[in-house]
């Protein structure tokens, strides 16, 4: 036993000087190699991973950070390649394959990359509390045009806009009266498309009791797809029943189809969802219990519905649809093209800006009458001849 401790003391003392001269001291571990970043989905499809160009920021984990994270900016290099025009997207909190708003801002933007040869970059921005962060981030790496999705970031984007006087900025949903120097709000007819899904739930229902779940009751554009939904509806039948309900939340989808189905329990047989996710929610749950619905922003029969994959897809008559994507690619091309100015750009009917989407699986079952009532009225919406009366508190 003693022979075998004198011989372990030796090794070690013939090993010690060797590890001195290795270092000295223990290596640290090697860094983790930041994930690639990941591209954003097709309409209808799920992320696939790619390999970003050097972000200077990790992205965003697959659970959503905390508020107080710095997000990631998805996509673009932390700097810019020779001349190309840099384009940064800030959604609102939600993602941009939520199926609506949002969703149609990116596809916007994807489109101004492919016939405009912008580099574009974009923030899923997960609390409210990140508008003014996620806007100063894409101004801090220089970005040429940034563009924010929603009302409910107008005052973060105006303060951004002041402090970086050289670049353009747009925002969807909200107008600034007096306008900025270098912000363009786009902004949409949303009655105008809620009048005419109005006109084609009040063909629908059997039971003359309708319902419409909407989001945030404080955001102009909700209000005007609520109201002209339900006067749209009262253009064809003075005495239908329209339910309704402001739910405080755009991504709460639990809510949306709790509220959904209470109507449902109460006679309402066409559900209208005008509430970004929270609407969908309520479109969905209404859909699967085989009741007729009508999506919003985008055709949610591609997105909501996956192109008729998804269970109730049979049920879904058509969307009132706003032309995010098309304001806001005219807008990165107006950057592009030199003629960018401040001010409001306007899409409604008469300019082909809002309207109904495809019936899709429900085309057999809506009468010629309900089809050639709506076409009237949206021909009347755009010469003027029809008003849907909605004002917005």
């Amino acid at each position: 036993m003693r022979k075998s401790l004198s011989t372990t003391l030796l090794l070690l003392a013939l090993l010690v000087p060797a590890l001195a001269a290795c270092g000295g001291q223990t290596a640290a571990p090697a860094a983790t190699e930041v994930p690639a970043a990941t591209e954003a989905p097709a309409a209808t499809e799920a992320p696939a991973p790619t390999e970003a160009p050097e972000p200077t920021e990790a992205p965003a984990p697959t659970e959503e950070p905390a508020a107080t994270e710095e997000p990631a900016v998805t996509e673009a290099p932390a700097e810019g390649s020779g001349d190309r025009i840099r384009v940064g997207l800030v959604t609102d909190v939600g993602r941009i394959n939520d199926g609506t708003f949002n969703q149609y801002a990116y596809e916007g933007l994807k489109r101004a990359e492919a016939e405009l040869g912008v580099e574009i970059a974009y923030i899923e921005t997960q609390a409210p509390t990140d508008y003014d962060r996620n806007l100063q981030q894409f101004a801090d790496q220089g970005f040429d045009m940034i563009i924010a999705v929603g009302f409910l970031m107008g005052d973060a984007l105006a303060a951004a806009a002041e402090r970086n006087p050289d670049i353009s900025y747009a925002i969807v949903d909200f107008a600034y009266d007096p306008p900025l120097p270098n912000v363009r709000g786009i902004v949409f007819a949303e009655d105008e498309a809620g009048y005419l899904a109005g006109v084609l739930a009040a063909h629908m229902t059997e039971s003359g009791s309708i319902g419409v779940v909407g989001g945030i009751e404080g955001v102009p554009a909700v209000q005007r797809f609520v109201k002209g939904y339900a006067n749209g509806a009262r253009s064809v039948n003075p005495d239908i029943d329209v339910k309704q309900v402001y739910i405080d939340s755009f991504t709460d989808r639990a809510r949306g189809a709790e509220a959904a189905r209470s109507f449902i329990a109460e006679g309402a047989d066409v559900i209208f969802g005008a509430g970004g996710q929270t609407g969908s929610g309520a479109i969905q749950a209404a859909a699967q219990d085989g009741i007729y619905v009508i999506g919003v922003d985008q055709d949610e029969y591609v997105t909501t519905f996956q192109n008729g994959a998804a269970p109730g897809s049979d049920k879904i008559l058509s969307s009132a649809i706003k032309r995010v994507d098309v304001g806001v690619f005219e807008s990165i091309k107006d950057v592009v093209e030199g003629d960018f100015e401040g001010g409001t750009m306007l899409f409604n009917a008469a300019n082909d800006g809002v309207g109904l989407a495809p019936f899709h699986d429900t085309e057999s079952l809506i009468p010629d009458e309900a089809k050639a009532q709506i076409e009237a009225t949206l021909a009347g919406l755009a010469d003027g001849s029809i008003t849907t009366d909605v004002t917005v508190e």
